[in-house]
């Protein structure tokens, strides 16, 4: 009986993380939450510390079906301005990088012409909304919104 007991404790808690999903204003899109930030700090790099600040990354684009869900999202609520996402080839130029996981970029999503390292000083990629939030290499000191990322399991509060 102690065992039957331990396993619906178990499912209850499961059951709890399943149900709740993400924390108010974020998003659930697979194993993820997303976070929409309609804040401009000075740069992605601040942009990337805030993400931090809450227990998340600078989103990391990994599928189509994330990066359609994003651009989805940023289209159906009429997003006028560029989005922060957590690519960059500032340490090696040319060989973009996700920056929290220091993964290679498998999947790409580069507006027409892009990357092009414009003037040599665009380091960071955006969702570029003039060309439907399509991927953009920008200079990373510009100040846009951006995206944050968290796993579901992480984005839940199971005490509370």
């Amino acid at each position: 009986m102690p065992y039957l007991t331990g396993f619906l404790f178990f499912l209850g808690i499961v059951y709890a993380v399943n149900s709740q999903g993400c924390r108010d204003g974020w998003l659930h899109h697979g194993n993820s939450c997303y976070a929409f930030i309609d804040a401009e700090p000075d740069g992605w790099i601040e942009a990337m510390f805030y993400c931090s600040s809450v227990g998340a990354k600078l989103v990391e684009i990994e599928t189509e079906s994330e990066n359609n869900f994003l651009k989805r999202h940023l289209q159906t609520t009429g997003a006028t301005k560029n989005y922060w996402i957590g690519l960059s080839d500032a340490i090696k130029e040319g060989k973009f990088v996700w920056q929290t996981t220091q993964d290679n970029v498998d999947y790409t999503d580069w507006a027409p012409g892009e990357p092009n390292d414009d003037h040599h000083t665009e380091d960071c990629a955006e969702l570029f909304q003039p060309f439907s939030f399509h991927w953009n290499d920008a200079p990373c000191s510009v100040k846009s919104n951006f995206i944050c990322e968290k796993t579901l399991v992480e984005s839940v509060d199971i005490i509370g």
